[in-house]
This record gives structure tokens, C-alpha cells and sequence, in this order.
């Protein structure tokens, strides 16, 4: 317990959002998972939380549309939460590729970890169905590029989305357009 705790606080102090916006955003995607696990409507198993700064993105799999659309409403009433974006989709998953996204999203985590030119604290990373989110900062939008070409690398990638912000701005890649009906926070690119 102890080591875990130490692990918290040191990722806490290592990241660009600080301490207090770092415990507040693990208080609430707890308190999302939380009512997840107490609704009989969500199949919490199946989604993932991320929080950074307030903003939610919701990831994984539902069994409907209704399970989607309560899981967003769960997460929009939460105390703390300032935006939603959802990429659940309507779909099953097996146990396989259940696996084969916890790889991936360990294979991008150290390869971040690893990469001199970004601070892979910064970057969080989920997988569903090899379509790798990344969400958190960037200091400048190189940085968030590179982190992109990252994922985009790993074996098994189908296509990069990127909540990546760049010291508070929300900016496309550089000298690429963003395709129609992307939310402006976002970037879809497909793997290498």
C-alpha cells in the first residue's frame, strides 16, 4: 500500500498539471467508476476513464446505446468533471483482444517513457480494438506529434486519436487537416 502511494504522489509531482489537479482528476474518474460499478445499466468492465484537467474521455466497449448514453450521463453529473467525449462503441470484445489492447497500451506507455523528446508522464494511454487514445499534455505541438508517431508505430495500432492538449491549447497537427466531424481536441490518424 505504502509503495503504491509513494507511486501516486511521485506521479503526481512529476506531471505538468501538478499535484492537486493530478488527485483531483484520480478522485473523480474513481467516483465515475464508482457509480459504474453500482449502475445496472453500465458494464463497467468495459469502459475506461480518463481524466486530465476536469475533461473525461470515455473509452471501450457497451452492450447498447442506452449503456453509452447512461455511462456519459454518469460521467457529466460527477462532481469536478468540466467536459465529456465519448469513443464507447456498440460492440463485444473477447477476452484476446481484451489483451491484446493492454498490450498495446503498455508497448506505447514505455516507448513514450523511453522517447527523449517527450515527457511520457504527461501522456496517458487506452486501447480498444488496437485504436489507441491518448490523452494529456504536450509542451509544444512537436511534442504532441511525436507522441502520435509513437502509438502510431507500435505493432498492432490500427489508428491513433489524440486528446493530446499543448499547454492549453487545443491546435490541429501541424500541416495536416482535421477530417470532417472531429471534435476540435481531437486528431484521428491511422497507423504507420
Amino acid at each position: 500500500m505504502v509503495a503504491g502511494g509513494g507511486l501516486v504522489a511521485t506521479n503526481a509531482v512529476a506531471e505538468r498539471r501538478g499535484p492537486d489537479s493530478f488527485i483531483e482528476d484520480n478522485w473523480v474518474a474513481w467516483k465515475i467508476r464508482s457509480t459504474y460499478i453500482k449502475s445496472d445499466a453500465v458494464q463497467a468492465g468495459n469502459i475506461n476513464v480518463s481524466v486530465y484537467n476536469g475533461k473525461v474521455l470515455l473509452t471501450g466497449t457497451a452492450s447498447s446505446q442506452n449503456e453509452i448514453k447512461e455511462a456519459i450521463a454518469i460521467a457529466k453529473k460527477t462532481r469536478g468533471v468540466t467536459d465529456v467525449s465519448s469513443e464507447l462503441a456498440v460492440q463485444h470484445a473477447t477476452a484476446m483482444e481484451l489483451a491484446q489492447d493492454v498490450w498495446i497500451s503498455n508497448q506505447v506507455k514505455i516507448k513514450l517513457l523511453a522517447d527523449q523528446r517527450v515527457r511520457g508522464l504527461d501522456i496517458h494511454v487506452e486501447t480498444t480494438k488496437g485504436v489507441v487514445y491518448l490523452t494529456g499534455m504536450a509542451k509544444t505541438v512537436p511534442e504532441r506529434d511525436r507522441s502520435i508517431e509513437i502509438a502510431q508505430s507500435v505493432k498492432g495500432v490500427a489508428e491513433v486519436v489524440s486528446y493530446i492538449e499543448v499547454e492549453g491549447k487545443s491546435l490541429p497537427l501541424a500541416d495536416q487537416e482535421k477530417p470532417r466531424g472531429e471534435t476540435p481536441e481531437s486528431h484521428r490518424a491511422k497507423a504507420q
